[in-house]
């Protein structure tokens, strides 16, 4: 495993760009589409770009394994990793800012550390539960204000969010738990494949068309860019930091991801900041600093 240089922290910001992208995207595309028509569009862009990546340019995804024994773990996590979050961001962001969910989605390391602390041998030690207290003050801060102070969202909506980043932290506990037989591209390839198999007829079947959207070709545009950069590409970015610097330097993405979603929610959307907004942004980077800090004496 390399020391991170140059390259490795320029792709670290270039994932964290993508994936804080992603939020008013989800915008955009709902003024157009049904949730499930964004959530299997999404899929069904992402896994055809996976599939030709994988075809012409990644020799470690062999497709006999797609018919393994483990088909149905591929399934669960694009279950679990995929189609589930993907669908109950949709529904949450619809009611909502698209910087307030970035916020909201970017608390998940710290759910993540509870959940590990119960289930697996990576226990709590002084800096990931200081870290993790400062981290939920951030969500706390945020959730009163929007919902009470400012009401500019409902509490519903809040938590299919935050129920999308615990789906998101449980595939990631099956991948590392079950999948060590398998790299992190043919993982990715695979369970997108599934993934999408399991929401295009889901999509067929709920469709509905809203009578008082209009189509809009960006629309269009950022359902394609969701499924391709956002996922499909930034997965494949992410199994590359992994593979050269490791999981706890490519887990710094989540101080960047809020700080990127916002930025684009307020130039690309015009959405108001909130105070609440700035000063959960500023609690959530030192709850996830000291966190990452948690980690690497575990590293030592």
């Amino acid at each position: 495993m390399k020391k991170p240089n140059f390259q490795s922290y320029t792709l670290l910001i270039l994932l964290a760009a993508i994936w804080g992208s992603a939020f008013f995207n989800y915008k955009i595309v709902l003024k157009s589409f049904d949730v499930f028509t964004l959530s299997g569009g999404r899929l069904f862009f992402a896994s055809i770009f996976s599939i030709a990546i994988s075809l012409f340019f990644l020799s470690s995804v062999k497709i006999k394994d797609f018919f393994s024994k483990d088909y149905y773990l591929f399934f669960f996590i694009g279950l679990v990793n995929y189609a589930a979050p993907f669908t109950l961001i949709g529904i949450g962001i619809d009611k909502m800012s698209s910087g307030l969910a970035a916020l909201l989605m970017s608390a998940g390391p710290f759910y993540a550390i509870i959940l590990s602390h119960f289930l697996s041998d990576d226990k709590f030690n002084k800096y990931k539960f200081i870290g993790t207290c400062i981290g939920f003050s951030s969500v706390a801060v945020l959730v009163y204000d929007q919902i009470y102070i400012t009401e500019t969202t409902n509490l519903t909506s809040v938590l299919f969010v935050m129920s999308a980043s615990l789906f998101y932290i449980c595939g990631g506990m099956i991948i590392k738990k079950n999948m060590n037989k398998y790299n992190n591209e043919t993982t990715t390839c695979f369970s997108l494949i599934w993934a999408a198999l399991l929401m295009i007829p889901l999509t067929y079947y709920f469709y509905t068309e809203p009578d008082d959207k209009l189509f809009y070709i960006e629309s269009f545009y950022s359902l394609i860019y969701l499924g391709v950069v956002s996922t499909a590409i930034a997965f494949y970015i992410r199994a590359i930091i992994i593979i050269k610097n490791g999981l706890v330097f490519m887990s710094q993405v989540s101080l960047l991801i809020p700080i990127f979603g916002v930025f684009f929610s307020y130039i690309f959307l015009q959405e108001k900041l909130y105070p609440s907004m700035l000063v959960s942004l500023i609690l959530l980077i030192v709850g996830l600093s000291i966190l990452q800090k948690g980690y690497a004496i575990k590293e030592q």
